[in-house]
C-alpha cells in the first residue's frame, strides 16, 4: 500500500507522466506565458482560418482548371492584381489588430472598441478608392500583353473580385476586435462561413448547376464577391452583442476619435503599404512571367496555388505573433514578447519544413491534382516537368519566407512599421522586380531563371527582417503614447 501511495505522489506521477498539472507535461508543451502552447491557442484557429481560405482558393483553381486551361491561366494574374490593389486598404485596417492587442494588454477595454470603430470608419472611406482602382487593373492586364482572349478573362474575373473587395477592409477592422484580444476561434468561424459559401457558389456558377447558367471564370468571381459579405455580418453582429457592449462598451464607443484614427494612419498605413509593396512585387512578377507564354503562365499559376498550402496558414501565425507581441508590449512585458516570437518561429519552421520536404520529394503529386480534360497529354506533361522544378525552388525559399513572416508580424505588433515599409521598398522594387524585368525583356530568360531570382529575393527578405528584429529597436517604441 505504501508503494502505491509513493507512486501516486506528485514527483512520481510526473516521472511516470501521470500528472495532469503543467509540471507533469514535457517542457515543450507547458502552458506558460509566451510559450508554444499559448502560441498554438491563439494561432491555431487563425491557421485553420487561413488554411480554410487556402483550401477554398485551391478548390477554385481546381474548378477553373477543370473548366479550361485559359481560365486557370487567367485566374492568378486577376486574383493577385485584385488582392494587390485592395491590400493597401486591407493591410491598413488590419493594423487595428495590433492596436487592440496593445490596449488589451494595458487593460483599457473601451479603447479596444473605440479603435475598432476608427478602423470601420477607415474601411468606409476606402470604398470609393477601391472602386477607382478597377480601371487600373484593366490597364495592367492590357499592358501585360497576355493575349486578347486571356486579357478578356482576366478583366472579367478581376472586376467581380473588386466588387467583393469593397468589404475586405471592413472585415479586417471588425475581425481585429477578436484577434487582437486572442479570441481567434471567432475568426475561424467567420472565415469558414465565407469560404463555405464561396466553394458552393463557385461550383454552381462556374459549371452552371441547379438551373444557373454556366458562367465560367465570371461565376468564380461572383462567388468570391458574395462570400465577402458573410464575415462582415457575422463579426458585426458579435461585436455589437450585449456581452461585448457590457464589457467593452462597443456601442457607446461609436464615435470619431482623432487621436486613434491618426494612430491607424501613423502605424497602420506603413503596414498597409508594406503589404501592398510585397504583394505588388509578386503580382508584377507573375505578370512578367506571363510574357513567356500561356503555358509558362499556367505553370506559375498552378505553383502559386500549391504554394498557398504552405504560405497562407503561416499568415495566421504572423497575425498571432503580432497579437502576442502587441499584448505583451502593451503590458510592458518585453521579455515575454521576445519569448512568444521564439515560440512562434519554432512552430512555423517545423510546419514549413514539412511542406518544403513534400515539395522537394513529391512535386508531381501536387501538380497532378490540376490534370483535367482541358489539357492535352503532351501539354500537361510539360506543365508537370516545369512545375516540378519551380516547386523545388519554392521549397528552398520557403524557410526564409518563414523568417520574414514571423519577424514582420513581431515588428508590426510592436509598432515598427516604417522600417518594414522602407525595407520592402528597397528589396522588392530595387532588388527583385527590375532584375526580373531585365532578365525576361532583354535576355529572354527562362521560367526557371525568373523563379530562381525570386529565391534570392525571399532569402534577402527573411535575413533583413531577422536582423532588424534582433537589433531590439522595436522595444523602444511606445505606440499608445501617440493615441
Amino acid at each position: 500500500m505504501k508503494a502505491f501511495e509513493t507512486e501516486k505522489s506528485p514527483k512520481r506521477r510526473a516521472a511516470f507522466g501521470l500528472g495532469n498539472s503543467d509540471t507533469a507535461r514535457p517542457r515543450y508543451f507547458r502552458d506558460e506565458p509566451g510559450g508554444r502552447r499559448e502560441v498554438i491557442k491563439i494561432a491555431g484557429p487563425l491557421i485553420l482560418a487561413t488554411g480554410s481560405l487556402t483550401l477554398t482558393l485551391f478548390v477554385d483553381r481546381l474548378f477553373l482548371a477543370w473548366h479550361s486551361e485559359a481560365a486557370v491561366a487567367a485566374a492568378s494574374p486577376a486574383g493577385i492584381t485584385y488582392f494587390t490593389l485592395c491590400s493597401l486598404f486591407m493591410g491598413t485596417a488590419q493594423y487595428v489588430n495590433s492596436i487592440v492587442a496593445q490596449f488589451h494588454g494595458a487593460g483599457d477595454r473601451p479603447a479596444c472598441a473605440r479603435a475598432v470603430w476608427q478602423g470601420v470608419f477607415f474601411a468606409a472611406m476606402s470604398a470609393p478608392f477601391i472602386l477607382a482602382c478597377i480601371p487600373v487593373g484593366w490597364w495592367i492586364f492590357t499592358w501585360s500583353a497576355h493575349g486578347e482572349k486571356l486579357i478578356e478573362l482576366e478583366q472579367d474575373y478581376y472586376t467581380m473580385l473588386m466588387l467583393g473587395g469593397l468589404f475586405l477592409p471592413m472585415n479586417a477592422a471588425l475581425s481585429s476586435f477578436f484577434s487582437g484580444r486572442g479570441k481567434t476561434w471567432t475568426i475561424l468561424w467567420g472565415n469558414a462561413l465565407a469560404n463555405g459559401v464561396n466553394m458552393v457558389l463557385a461550383y454552381v456558377l462556374i459549371f452552371g448547376k441547379l438551373g444557373f447558367p454556366e458562367l465560367g471564370i465570371r461565376g468564380a468571381g461572383i462567388a468570391t464577391a458574395v462570400s465577402q459579405v458573410c464575415p462582415v455580418l457575422y463579426w458585426g453582429y458579435l461585436f455589437l452583442a450585449p456581452r461585448h457592449q457590457e464589457a467593452y462598451e462597443t456601442r457607446r464607443q461609436f464615435r470619431w476619435d482623432r487621436g486613434l484614427f491618426q494612430l491607424i494612419i501613423r502605424y497602420g498605413l506603413p503596414a498597409g503599404l508594406q503589404l501592398f509593396l510585397d504583394v505588388a512585387a509578386f503580382a508584377l512578377f507573375v505578370l512578367l512571367v506571363g510574357r513567356l507564354g500561356e503555358r509558362d503562365l499556367a505553370v506559375s499559376n498552378i505553383v502559386v496555388s500549391i504554394e498557398m498550402l504552405s504560405f497562407l496558414p503561416m499568415w495566421g501565425m504572423s497575425i498571432a505573433t503580432a497579437t502576442m507581441v502587441g499584448q505583451y508590449v502593451g503590458a510592458d512585458k518585453l521579455q515575454l514578447a521576445e519569448k512568444s516570437v521564439r515560440s512562434a518561429l519554432t512552430l512555423a519552421l517545423a510546419y514549413m519544413g514539412v511542406m518544403a520536404l513534400c515539395f522537394l520529394l513529391f512535386p508531381a503529386v501536387f501538380l497532378e491534382l490540376f490534370r483535367s480534360g482541358a489539357h492535352s497529354e503532351e501539354g500537361f506533361q510539360e506543365i508537370v516537368t516545369k512545375g516540378a522544378v519551380i516547386l523545388r525552388l519554392v521549397a528552398v525559399y520557403s524557410l526564409f519566407d518563414t523568417l520574414f513572416i514571423i519577424y514582420s508580424g513581431a515588428l508590426k505588433g510592436a509598432g515598427d512599421t516604417r522600417f518594414a515599409m522602407w525595407a520592402q521598398v528597397l528589396l522588392a522594387w530595387f532588388v527583385f522586380v527590375p532584375p526580373v524585368y531585365a532578365l525576361i525583356h532583354y535576355f529572354d530568360a527562362s521560367l526557371t531563371t525568373a523563379w530562381t531570382w525570386s529565391v534570392v529575393y525571399v532569402i534577402l527578405l527573411g535575413l533583413v527582417f531577422r536582423t532588424r528584429y534582433r537589433t531590439g529597436l522595436w522595444k523602444q517604441i511606445r505606440m499608445l503614447n501617440h493615441a
